[in-house]
C-alpha cells in the first residue's frame, strides 16, 4: 500500500467520561450513553438502551452525511488497496469540499473549527461538525442550513454535545493506526493540511472583518490567545 502523500466534483449549495490510551470509554454512567455524550453519535441510534440527551443549543452543530464520499475516499477510509493517485484524487475532492462548506458556514459567524470524519459506519459516514465561538452563531447556522440541499442531498442539522474534537477522536487512528478501521466508533478525522486551514480562516476574516479574530489575522500576527468559551451544562437523563 502506498504511503499517504501530504490535495472533482463540485456539488455546491442550492439554497465527563475518561478514555484510556486505546480509545475505550470507562463506563461510569449506567443511564446516559457514553458514546453519544462524548462523540455525538451512537451506532445503536434510537435502539440504544441508554439515554441520548440531545442538546437544544450549543456551540457545535452536526450536519450528518453531508460529505459525498466518492469511491476513492471510500477506498482510503476502508483501508482497501489504493495508490498515490487514488489518495490524491480523494484529497483534492475533500479539500475543495472543506473550503466551500467552511466559507458557507462562516457566513453565520466566526468558526473555531470544522471537521469531516473518515468513519464509514452508517451513523457517522460523511458527518461534518462545525464549532462556533459564539452559541448564537451556531443557532443562526442551524436555522439557515436546515432543509437546504447540497447537491442532491437534503441537509439536516442538529446540535452536538461535542465540545472538544481532540477528546472525541480515536487516538490510535491519529497517532499510529486503528485496528478497527473505518468502523471505529470514535472520530477518525479526515486530514486537512494546515495550509488549507490557514487559507480558509484568512478568507473568512477577509470576508467578515468584523469578526473578533480578524484584526490580528489580517495584520499577519499570530491569532490572539484562544478565547474562553463557557461550556454549556451537560444534561443527563436524570435531570
Amino acid at each position: 500500500m502506498a504511503a499517504r502523500p501530504n490535495k472533482q466534483d463540485n456539488y455546491g449549495f442550492t439554497m465527563q467520561f475518561k478514555d484510556d490510551s486505546q480509545g475505550f470509554i470507562n463506563d461510569e454512567d449506567r443511564v446516559n450513553c457514553p458514546f453519544y455524550f462524548k462523540i455525538g453519535a451512537c451506532r445503536n441510534g434510537d435502539r440504544c438502551n441508554r439515554a441520548h440527551v440531545k442538546p437544544n443549543s450549543g456551540h457545535t452543530i452536526l450536519i450528518p452525511h453531508m460529505y459525498p464520499c466518492i469511491p476513492e475516499a471510500m477506498a482510503v477510509s476502508n483501508d482497501d488497496d489504493w495508490d498515490d493517485e487514488t489518495y490524491a484524487r480523494q484529497q483534492e475532492h475533500l479539500e475543495l469540499f472543506y473550503e466551500e462548506v467552511f466559507m458557507e458556514l462562516a457566513k453565520f459567524g466566526e468558526i473555531e473549527d470544522m471537521v469531516v470524519v473518515d468513519n464509514v459506519s452508517d451513523h457517522m459516514l460523511g458527518n461534518v461538525y462545525c464549532k462556533y465561538f459564539r452559541e448564537e452563531d451556531a443557532a443562526k447556522a442551524a436555522e439557515a442550513m436546515a432543509n437546504r440541499f447540497y447537491g442532491s442531498r437534503l441537509i439536516t442539522v442538529e446540535y452536538s454535545p461535542v465540545l472538544d474534537f481532540r477528546e472525541a477522536r480515536c487516538r490510535a487512528f491519529h497517532e499510529t493506526r486503528c485496528a478497527r478501521g473505518g468502523v471505529c466508533n470514535f472520530m477518525h478525522i479526515k486530514h486537512i493540511p494546515k495550509a488549507v486551514k490557514r487559507h480558509v480562516v484568512r478568507q473568512m476574516y477577509e470576508e467578515h472583518p468584523s469578526y473578533a479574530g480578524a484584526r490580528a489575522v489580517l495584520a499577519g500576527r499570530p491569532p490572539t490567545k484562544k478565547r474562553k468559551v463557557t461550556p454549556q451544562k451537560q444534561q443527563t437523563a436524570e435531570e
